[in-house]
């Protein structure tokens, strides 16, 4: 079971992808890495990927992606990523919903 206390301890495109994910709940894969991959070109971020490049960027995405699965910080069904059903449970209990498409950091969802 994952807690926003182990997003957290995330670095660089994994935390990246998580704050995507905390924002938007769930995405369709090819939605995600887009908007992900121009998100990352807008910004220049050099620090997540080794080249600002499209093929580039959307290997390193993937990659990332399923090792966020293999950890249990996200699902991956018929094309579609979920938040982890955990952390959606957070996010409803603390927001009263997932109100998705607003932004939500790990700090704010850490038990008081």
């Amino acid at each position: 079971m994952v807690t926003p206390r182990d997003i957290l301890k995330l670095g660089g495109l994994e935390r990246f992808i998580m704050d995507y994910f905390l924002k938007h709940i769930s995405a369709g894969e090819i939605v995600a890495i887009i908007e992900m991959r121009e998100e990352i070109k807008r910004h220049k971020r050099e620090d997540l990927v080794p080249e600002i490049d499209d093929v580039i960027i959307e290997m390193e995405l993937s990659k990332a992606l399923s090792r966020l699965v293999r950890k249990g910080f996200l699902e991956y069904s018929s094309g579609c990523y979920n938040l982890a059903p955990e952390l959606r449970e957070i996010i409803k209990k603390k927001y009263g919903g997932y109100n998705p498409g607003i932004e939500k950091k790990p700090e704010d969802l850490l038990e008081e």
